[in-house]
């Protein structure tokens, strides 16, 4: 992510030495570089050093987790908790197969109901103003259904909570022993998010593939692990592919991208010119070739 770097240090394919950003808050002078080289993934430039923004800690944090009927509904939710202004730091968004995986993986969290399931950081300047926004968080996932809120209020409870949260690549491989995870990455507008994941469950589930769902919500970013070993025969395979082919060109349909962090790779770039148009891929070509 590009915003937190305010400047860069870097070596150019001639062996030059250049210098982007700097460490005032703004700045309109020439082109934006450090946003151009952080976008390349390293095909422009070895970036050497970093200059990054530091934030403070929040003076208060609560944790809580909400289950939902329908993967669409959750994500509802996550819009309504944007659009009402709740302050948010984390939303994690998890299907009931990634929350079957959860369940049986991590053994410092209590079960969770098999359901798609919320994972909510909420922030303030103190107990007390956490403690407003839980109240219209709480507001916002029942209007689309939500039920009670579980929360971890501790540290300690929290670091357990996301701990078990970001092992779910590693708990989703367990849903089909010897498999490797094959991880896809869309993002799309918020707005689109519910109608989107919603279809992309439905397909998984017409494929008859193991492909557990799960997102950073909040920024309408999500991935599914679509789960493939080795002896699988070629129909599976071609399945998964076209699998994560739908995926890709509905995530572009509703206004998103083929990548929202994992970058584009040897596997996406036949989208790219789907994505922006020949034009601007040519753009990008331009500027590999100037450098």
């Amino acid at each position: 992510c590009a915003q937190p770097c305010l400047g860069l240090t870097a070596v150019l394919a001639s062996g030059e030495v250049v210098r982007t950003g700097g460490r005032a808050r703004k700045s309109s002078a020439g082109y934006d570089l450090t946003r151009l080289l952080v976008g390349s993934e390293g095909t422009l430039a070895v970036l050497t050093e970093v200059q990054l923004k530091l934030y403070p800690l929040p003076a208060a944090v609560s944790a809580a987790t909400c289950s939902f009927p329908t993967l669409s509904d959750a994500a509802r939710a996550v819009a309504g908790l944007l659009q009402c202004g709740v302050p948010v730091s984390r939303s994690e968004l998890l299907d009931a197969s990634a929350i079957a995986a959860f369940n049986k993986y991590s053994t410092e969290v209590a079960d969770l109901q098999e359901a798609p399931t919320l994972f909510l950081e909420v922030e303030g300047v103190s107990e007390a103003a956490v403690e407003a926004a839980a109240a219209v968080a709480r507001e916002c996932c029942a209007d689309s259904g939500g039920g009670e809120f579980q929360w971890a209020t501790s540290e300690s409870e929290r670091r357990r909570l996301w701990a078990a949260r970001h092992a779910t690549y590693y708990a989703s491989l367990a849903l089909r022993p010897g498999s490797r995870g094959v991880v896809t990455d869309a993002v799309v507008p918020l707005s689109r998010l519910a109608e989107v994941m919603g279809e992309t469950a439905a397909d998984v589930a017409r494929a008859g593939v193991v492909g557990p769902i799960f997102g950073h919500a909040g920024d309408g970013n999500f991935h599914c692990i679509l789960l493939l070993r080795d002896e699988d025969p070629p129909d599976y395979v071609e399945r998964l592919s076209q699998l994560n082919d739908r995926l890709i060109r509905r995530t572009l349909a509703a206004g998103g991208s083929c990548t929202g962090e994992h970058g584009v790779g040897v596997g996406k770039k036949q989208y790219l010119a789907r994505e922006f148009g020949e034009g601007a891929v040519e753009m990008m070509r331009t500027v590999k070739r100037s450098l």
